[in-house]
């Protein structure tokens, strides 16, 4: 029975109390808790590939259809809005939340392209003339040349411009002002005829909608000319005022991430969120009203409306703007929280890796890369062959092959203060494990579970053994150089169950411990220890060769060793050739040898994964918290 005295005492909203009566009444109905997790589950929603949402707007003077547009962006939300015909308005553009502008100035009162960009997609400009903008634009899979014209009445159109991308992929759209019946016009004019010739001549193409464009007269005079249309679609929009964690560990991280997914929902979030709240579309809308009533009919009494409606319209836009302002400032004074916004910029940059650069050439297909690099990866820590004439390498696989031969030693009993202790220093980071659970996670359990913890941790003390289950990682590579690196130019990120880097912290306390107890730990080293930091130890260095050379008066040398690649190969017998010199206890080397067998990884990019998990014999993971053992 659920204990609803219990449930009114949580201080959470009504929603997260009834999800909590929803999930004790699962938990107690439920024959079994494996099948309790696999109905917990949810499937996460799959990134798929989303279409670029283009409008071009002959907005013939910007000044006055900003209420158009403003319901054009709320109605429609596209990624770009390209806008001929912009006027005065160019001197002035009017700030868009998430968006932002990129504009050339035209040859007369009616001229000028501006192209409206979201911020999520970067751009860069490549050519800039009167009437004419040309930018770069960055989408998911490729980078394509995106641009924007207005060819004034009876003006030539500028193919020079035009010559200088053709073989590239490019997409010009603009207010050609050039009628042909190629394009469903009822006649051709002198630039219809320029431009139909131009394109069969040039191999390129055009994609223009199938009803007119032109307000003056039954003709398509606004489209888009490319070196390649195939999957463009093209369509004339309505008018704008009408758009209204052996089993146990598995069993119980199963629970946790389980448990995460009953208490979540995820959607699909397929479009951006408008710029402006409703209120401010249907004044839009109004002030749209008014202002065709008065042009229709030229009344006093009608301007006098349409002048109020819009004052009130501009005051409400002004008074929303200041007032999300004023929430942001607000946000920002209150807990420190101005580091959310400005942490970023402090951190450096890694760039996004997009695609694996190969001898066929960038490979950017996600499943391809995947199995590209556990290939690369299985090869690299492979096992390694030694020299039998080797008289330091014979004595390595002596020592490696004796502490396999020896049994497993039971370890000394872990208390449950150990687990709070290292429990109290997780980070509360969010990424996902191999077994869909996190530290954040972890981080907020609830105190009584230490004591099932606490149980768990022992079973592996009692018998010298280590978790199966928390040996396999799931591997996230960044890129170190560029976007499209190479195999040896990626830095691999192994995210192991948190589970079981939680019973490793435990065991990595005690390895310390006997390594202070024993002297190992030298001063002269930095890194890979806490409180060793690199940069305190080479302003050290720094100081002592000042004092030095200022005493006598002489030079000094100053020898500081660094390694390229600190977490790459790790050959197993050195180590414990290196362990039997140092006399570690048999038990934490015993161990440590369980510890670094059957380890293996499955890469991650984007939505794929690679093939079958592979084995690895040299490697210790960057997230394990007994590599410190390389130092």
């Amino acid at each position: 029975m659920v204990n609803m005295d219990l449930v009114e005492q949580f201080t959470g909203t009504e929603c997260e109390k009834n999800t909590i009566i929803s999930i004790l009444n699962e938990w107690n109905f439920k024959s079994s808790v494996s099948d309790l997790c696999k109905s917990w589950k949810k499937d996460r929603p799959k990134q798929e590939n989303e279409n670029i949402v283009v409008i071009l707007y002959n907005c013939e003077g910007l000044s006055t259809h900003m209420c158009d547009l403003d319901i054009l962006l709320s109605s429609h939300l596209p990624h770009i809005v390209v806008l001929t015909g912009v006027g005065k308005q160019l001197r002035n553009m009017p700030k868009i939340p998430s968006f932002y502008w990129e504009s050339v100035e035209g040859s007369n009162s009616f001229g000028g392209v501006a192209i409206l960009l979201h911020q999520s997609i970067s751009s860069k400009i490549i050519e800039k003339q009167e009437n004419f903008l040309m930018l770069e634009i960055e989408t998911e899979n490729e980078k394509i040349l995106l641009g924007g014209i207005y060819v004034p009445p009876k003006s030539k159109t500028p193919f020079e411009l035009f010559e200088k991308h053709v073989g590239k992929n490019f997409f010009i759209f603009g207010d050609y002002n050039a009628k042909h019946v190629q394009w469903n016009c009822s006649n051709n004019n002198t630039s219809g005829n320029e431009i139909k010739e131009w394109m069969d001549q040039n191999g390129c193409e055009m994609t223009h909608p199938l009803s007119t464009t032109s307000k003056r007269s039954e003709a398509i005079i606004d489209f888009m000319i490319a070196q390649d249309i195939t999957g463009w679609n093209c369509e004339v929009l309505e008018v704008v005022y009408n758009i209204d964690h052996d089993a146990f560990f598995e069993l119980f991280s199963n629970f946790l991430s389980g448990l995460w997914d009953r208490c979540s929902i995820y959607e699909s979030v397929e479009k951006y969120r408008p710029p402006w709240p409703q209120h401010l579309i249907l004044l839009a809308k109004t002030v749209n009203k008014h202002k065709r009533k008065y042009r229709k009919t030229h009344y006093v009494r009608h301007y006098e409306e349409w002048a109020y409606w819009y004052d009130v319209y501009q005051k409400e836009k002004i008074n929303y703007e200041e007032k999300k302002r004023n929430k942001k400032l607000l946000f920002l004074r209150e807990n420190n929280n101005i580091w959310k916004v400005a942490r970023p910029i402090f951190k450096k940059y890694t760039p996004p890796f997009r695609g694996l650069k190969t001898p066929q050439g960038i490979e950017r297909d996600h499943q391809k890369i995947c199995d590209n690099l556990a290939d690369y990866y299985e090869k690299h820590f492979s096992e390694s062959i030694y020299n039998i004439n080797n008289a330091h390498h014979t004595k390595c696989r002596e020592a490696y092959t004796q502490i396999s031969y020896t049994p497993n030693i039971p370890l000394q009993k872990i208390k449950i203060e150990d687990v709070i202790k290292q429990w109290k220093k997780f980070k509360p980071k969010k990424s996902m494990d191999s077994v869909n659970t996190s530290a954040f996670l972890l981080k907020n359990l609830p105190t009584e579970y230490f004591q099932v913890i606490t149980v768990l941790f022992n079973k592996c003390p009692e018998n010298g053994t280590f978790f199966e289950r928390a040996k396999h990682a799931r591997g996230v590579c960044l890129s170190k150089d560029g976007v499209y690196p190479t195999e040896d130019r990626l830095r691999s990120i192994s995210l192991l169950p948190n589970i079981g880097k939680w019973f490793e912290k435990i065991i990595a306390e005690r390895v310390e411990n006997w390594c202070l107890d024993n002297g190992l730990n030298l001063d002269e080293q930095s890194g890979f220890i806490a409180n060793r930091r690199l940069q305190t130890r080479i302003l050290s260095l720094i100081e002592d060769i000042r004092l030095t050379v200022a005493a006598p008066n002489r030079p000094v040398l100053a020898i500081f060793i660094d390694f390229l690649t600190a977490f790459d190969r790790l050959w197993y017998p050195a180590l414990f050739k290196t362990f039997n010199d140092l006399d570690m206890p048999l038990d934490l080397r015993r161990w440590i040898y369980g510890w670094l067998q059957n380890r293996s990884m499955t890469i991650s990019h984007g939505d794929a994964e690679s093939r079958n998990p592979h084995t690895l014999f040299a490697w210790v993971f960057h997230s394990d918290c007994v590599s410190f053992i390389r130092g």
